[in-house]
């Protein structure tokens, strides 16, 4: 650890709410009983913590330093930044990240709201609700067991179904890829109007997938 580290135990899980302009976060979910800053950290007048285990932290230097945490298992994190990448690692609980032009990384989350205007979005389990959104990015939700919303203006989209849930994604010109897992057979309905919409998998009643586009092409595929 180093030496100007700062330490915060908290009850269980934390509630981390994380503030920075131009400087990266990074996030490290792991088995402990405490919040440790490891780099970024501002004043400590400026640190915001109650005994409830909720955190307000604004990164240093005015926004432009790189915010580096470790936190318990489980915790809730929600995240704002400008153009600061943002990476997630290990499980966490309910995670919300709201970006300009960074990029965002979520490893595994509960349940996720990640918005960019042009930065990419990749995440790689959601076990709830996972709603994605962002304009000129690329989305790529690697496995989900819950209801997924994606958006996009021209970005691709990927989803990865892990279980049946339902799926509704809306792009103007990107071109979007669902892969359902085998046995699932979804209700589906593929809107495109200048793009081909094409589905290998069985129609049923398991869950509904819902893609509309004007112009992106549309795959649904067993996984």
């Amino acid at each position: 650890m180093a030496d100007d580290a700062v330490v915060i135990p908290v009850p269980g899980t934390a509630e981390l709410h994380l503030l920075t302009r131009s400087g990266h976060v990074e996030v490290h979910a792991e088995e402990r009983d405490d919040v440790v800053i490891e780099s970024g950290a501002p004043s400590e007048h400026r640190i915001e913590s109650d005994a409830t285990g909720r955190i307000k932290l604004p990164s240093a230097r005015g926004g432009t330093a790189t915010l580096v945490l470790r936190t318990p298992t489980g915790s809730d994190v929600v995240v704002g930044t400008i153009s600061g990448n943002v990476k997630l690692q290990g499980q966490l609980g309910a995670v919300r990240v709201t970006t300009v032009s960074g990029s965002i990384e979520v490893d595994r989350a509960e349940a996720l709201d990640a918005r960019s205007v042009a930065g990419n979005i990749d995440v790689d389990r959601c076990s709830g609700q996972c709603r994605l959104q962002t304009i000129s990015g690329l989305i790529k939700l690697g496995e989900t067991a819950g209801s997924v919303s994606a958006q996009s203006a021209s970005g691709k989209i990927e989803v990865d179904m892990r279980s049946a849930g339902d799926v509704k994604v809306r792009t103007m010109s990107g071109p979007v890829r669902v892969a359902v897992p085998r046995g699932v057979r979804p209700s589906t309905s593929l809107r495109s109007l200048s793009g081909r919409p094409r589905s290998e998998c069985e129609e049923g009643n398991d869950c509904e997938i819902r893609v509309q586009s004007l112009s992106g092409r549309i795959e649904v595929v067993p996984s």
